[in-house]
């Protein structure tokens, strides 16, 4: 049943088109305790004013509306690169070096590994083996 407050609601008569989400909440809260009903359109939720005097409200979002992931990400970068982000550049850098060593001794390590197992004796049972050993 629609409560929104409007010449019709006034005669009984419910009105047509589509069930406001706020609407359906106050409805599933209050039930027949509510007196009327009003859109705010501001604030994009319904009011109700209840029997007892008292008013109570609900969004008729799901979820609040806010930047895009991609935005969001678009401003960290345009921080970063204006130098008024949380972390420095110069900081980003040395983690960038840091990260870009680690990548390089994890390469050297991985390739002296498989080229020990295949010129080690028995050298694809070797590098099968290895492969298959849980590192856990």
């Amino acid at each position: 049943m629609s409560l929104a407050q409007n010449s019709q609601t006034a005669a009984g008569v419910r009105r047509r088109g589509r069930m406001r989400l706020g609407e359906d909440i106050l409805l599933a809260r209050h039930g027949s305790s509510i007196v009327s009903m009003r859109l705010d359109r501001r604030a994009d939720c319904m009011v109700a004013t209840l029997r007892d005097g008292s008013i109570d409200c609900a969004s008729n979002r799901i979820l609040a509306t806010g930047p895009s992931p991609l935005a969001r990400l678009g401003a960290q970068v345009q921080a970063l690169r204006e130098d008024r982000a949380e972390v420095s550049r110069s900081e980003v850098k040395t983690l960038l070096k840091f990260s870009a060593i680690w990548l390089a001794i994890s390469v050297v390590f991985t390739v002296g590994v498989v080229c020990l197992a295949a010129f080690a004796p028995g050298g694809a049972d070797a590098v099968g083996q290895s492969m298959m050993y849980p590192a856990f």
